[in-house]
């Protein structure tokens, strides 16, 4: 049986394809769109590019589907396109829910939390005639016989008749959203807010929560109405006492870091008695790595904590997947990715490019691009890093979600700051203050880095760096003196642990820079020739496709 998978929701949409019990592909359309977040004009489908990708992939067609599933926030549009292919929705944060769940071994029993700006409509209010219920926070017991929601809390939305912005109270999301609008970033940008937020000091937590009620229980866990005027005056009158200086705005965004960080740790006190092996942590807020962080270091429940690569509406696409297998079959599916056990391989589940579709990229840009055959390997690569190059990497399947973890990164060596101000200020383009990434091989961790609860595959947990490692690799050391570590299994990736031992060899530091490939304001590459095209513009020093390395020919690098 062949079903397809949807993810997103009026964001970051995905498709996923899954043959029984196994997922065969799946990709994020800003891949394919290079939109970020896949927000696009009106009159284009915005899953069209991401399921003909699938299908192509496998070599199937529509007609071979024997069912499309996501969730009940699916775009009415496209609803309709593909209402004849027995179409499947199930509510959103169920769907976070169970895309994270998949990731654990053997269907243990775990507790999930489910945070975001908002999900579901759960129903009218009738004291409110143009607003309706909407999920902000759900909490979920799932085990080996499916699942039980344990309570939620809902916030008040606007029932707009047009994509007019809404606003839903009662959610840490839209709270995180507005500071991160009145700092002057755009819409979807709150990660810059999270880097700001560690170089300053919660100084204006107090006044922030003079408009927020830390509840009890599940049905009441945070209250903020969001659409308070004086909430937003509050703010803005924060910035304009301080004139918009670059410390006030950091004060800011700690206060309303704290704000999340103390919501959450409060959600875990709902899991006291459920006696779970793991906890999870899912929806768009999970990628506040700073909040699950702090989580891991307060919360009473001694549980090993998990964040999916994909926790965010991308992935509604696996659990809408691991949804309707359990629909059929009456218990808890375990899903594969081609074969493999879900964590980690569903990290990177799009497609192999060929060496003959790097080379035809490559001699579409001729002749821009100078081949080098001195570096042939992950091994010749990780010399010429440490020699200094900052290099961009395409090898094998791309990534779900955010976070460039070896499939499409942009590694440098880590002992010099001077690496981290030539990356943000003259490759990326990027804010000075926004922190860079290490990777390592886990049995590294403990060597630079404090707290194994910490040492995360995916990107999604901040580790505090010990001396070592702010001594030897100050380049991943944030502001606050932690870093976002990436720690690759030792039996990972062949590519991944070969660069990493090779460096450790020619400099005896067991890490490397690892940044997103992709230009300011850019999705991360996808395909050969997106990856050509964001190396010519980005003034990289080398460009390693699928075992092949090329150089930009003199005069093609871009002024700095």
């Amino acid at each position: 049986m062949l079903r397809l998978g949807l993810g997103g929701s009026d964001h970051d949409f995905s498709a996923a394809l899954i043959c029984d019990v196994d997922i065969r592909v799946a990709i994020e359309q800003e891949r394919l769109s290079r939109r970020k977040h896949a927000i696009g004009p009106w009159f284009e489908d915005p899953f069209r590019k991401s399921i003909e990708y699938c299908l192509e992939t496998e070599g199937v067609s529509i007609e071979d589907v024997d069912a499309v599933v996501s969730s009940d926030v699916l775009p009415a549009r496209v609803q309709h396109t593909l209402r004849a292919h027995r179409l499947r929705l199930y509510p959103h944060h169920l769907c976070h829910a169970a895309s994270a769940y998949l990731m654990l071994p053997d269907t243990p029993r775990a507790g999930v939390i489910v945070y975001d700006g908002f999900g579901s409509v759960c129903g009218p209010v009738p004291e409110e005639a143009y607003r309706s219920a909407r999920e902000t926070f759900s909490f979920f017991v799932f085990d080996r016989n499916g699942y039980e929601c344990v309570g939620q809390t809902r916030g008040l939305g606007y029932n707009e008749q047009d994509d007019f912005p809404t606003v839903v109270t009662n959610s840490v999301g839209m709270l995180y959203e507005l500071v991160t609008a009145a700092l002057g970033y755009d819409e979807l940008d709150s990660g810059k807010t999270m880097g700001l937020s560690s170089h300053g000091t919660a100084r204006y937590q107090d006044v922030l929560e003079r408009f927020v009620e830390y509840g009890r229980e599940p049905s009441d866990c945070f209250r903020c109405a969001t659409d308070d005027p004086s909430l937003v005056a509050t703010i803005r009158d924060i910035l304009l006492v301080g004139r918009g200086s670059f410390e006030v705005r950091a004060d800011l965004a700690a206060s309303v870091q704290a704000v999340v960080n103390r919501a959450l740790l409060r959600c875990t006190s709902f899991f006291r008695d459920a006696q779970i092996d793991y906890l999870c942590v899912s929806g768009g807020c999970a990628l506040n790595t700073v909040a699950t962080t702090w989580l891991i270091a307060h919360a009473e429940t001694r549980v090993p904590v998990v964040v999916a690569p994909h926790c965010g509406d991308a992935g509604i696409a696996f659990g809408a997947l691991w949804l309707a297998a359990h629909e059929d079959c009456g218990r808890a599916p375990e899903l594969t990715f081609r074969g493999s056990p879900p964590n980690p391989a569903l990290a990177r589940p799009g497609r192999l490019y060929t060496q003959a579709e790097c080379r035809t990229a490559v001699h579409s840009a001729y002749p821009r691009l100078v081949p080098d055959a001195s570096v042939a390997s992950a091994g010749s690569l990780a010399r010429l890093i440490a020699s200094g190059a900052v290099v961009g990497v395409l090898n094998g399947r791309s990534e779900m979600g955010p976070r460039a973890l070896g499939g499409r990164s942009i590694f440098a060596d880590p002992r010099s700051v001077l690496t981290r101000e030539r990356i943000n200020r003259h490759i990326k383009h990027r804010e000075p203050y926004r922190p860079l990434a290490p990777i390592m091989l886990r049995s590294q961790y403990d060597q630079y880095f404090d707290d194994a609860r910490c040492a995360d595959a995916f990107m999604l947990k901040v580790a505090r760096a010990g001396a070592r490692c702010r001594h030897l690799a100050p380049a991943v050391v944030h502001a606050d003196g932690t870093a976002r570590v990436q720690a690759v299994p030792d039996q990972g990736d062949p590519f991944l642990v070969e660069l990493l031992q090779v460096f450790q060899r020619e400099t005896g530091v067991g890490m490397l820079i690892n940044t997103s490939f992709n230009r300011r304001g850019e999705p991360i590459v996808e395909s050969p020739a997106d990856a050509v095209d964001a190396f010519l513009g980005m003034g990289l020093d080398g460009l390693y496709l699928e075992g092949e390395f090329y150089r930009a020919a003199v005069g093609s690098r871009p002024s700095a």
